[in-house]
């Protein structure tokens, strides 16, 4: 189960190319997944993880100690990541060629990025499914925008490296939770612990570093507000009903 879990949140990079290949208005489709995400993950984060992780296997100054961990991994795996703001089409950057680099770049720096994420589901996964679950749609949500960027910039590109490149940003995450997988006979409970916190930590990157300052910058304010509202409140009624 945990692995499925992890193609799910891979998956997701599926959604963002569909969008650029279906939707006029993907600028509303990546409001929509970013406010979704924003609210689903602080919610998880309130009502579930934060009271699991003083309540599990460790020391609190642990906890802290291993949350702080996760978020300096994920800001240093950032560094490498692009950002899809920088990227949109303008005079300077619209030939084709420069288009495909940024795209390949992209792929790779997210194939990166989505292994060390899939390898944070499993871990969650393994501690509690629907923890596990609730991280991939949010991690998925985030990552919708992400395949929309490299899915537009590799339009030029033969549909072989295309589809190659998608296929393998799509199937890192998976990959990342094979990996655990593996590691898996070698994992006490109390290594699962730390690594829960650890995966709490890269959540409070992604909440306060990524997905909260694009959200309250991004127009329509409006939709934005309603999207977090129910993110929050779905995943709220999820953890309440568990």
């Amino acid at each position: 189960m945990p692995l499925i879990i992890t193609l799910i949140a891979g998956l997701f990079i599926l959604l963002g190319a569909v969008a650029i290949k279906f939707f006029k208005e993907t600028h509303k489709v990546e409001v929509i997944s970013f406010a979704l995400a924003l609210g689903a993950l602080v919610s998880l984060m309130i009502f579930d993880l934060i009271p699991d992780m003083f309540e599990g296997e460790i020391k609190w100054y642990l906890v802290i100690v291993f949350v702080v961990v996760g978020f300096g991994l994920l800001f240093l795996l950032d560094i490498l990541a692009p950002d899809h703001e920088d990227h949109h089409d303008t005079e300077e950057n619209h030939d084709e060629e420069n288009s495909a680099h940024i795209g390949i770049m992209s792929a790779l720096a997210v194939i990166l990025h989505n292994i060390v994420e899939g390898m944070t589901v499993y871990t969650m996964s393994m501690d509690d499914a629907k923890q596990g679950l609730i991280l991939a749609i949010g991690i998925g949500l985030h990552n919708i925008p992400m395949g929309m960027l490299i899915f537009s910039t590799l339009a030029h590109k033969s549909k072989k490296d295309k589809y190659i490149l998608t296929s393998a940003v799509v199937l890192s995450t998976p990959i990342g939770g094979l990996l655990m997988m593996l590691l898996s006979g070698l994992l006490t409970e109390t290594i699962i612990a730390a690594l829960v916190c650890v995966a709490a930590g890269m959540i409070v990157y992604l909440v306060a570093m990524e997905l909260a300052p694009h959200v309250i910058k991004t127009k329509p304010a409006k939709l934005s507000v309603i999207g977090s509202i129910t993110g929050f409140v779905v995943v709220l009624i999820s953890c309440l009903l568990g």
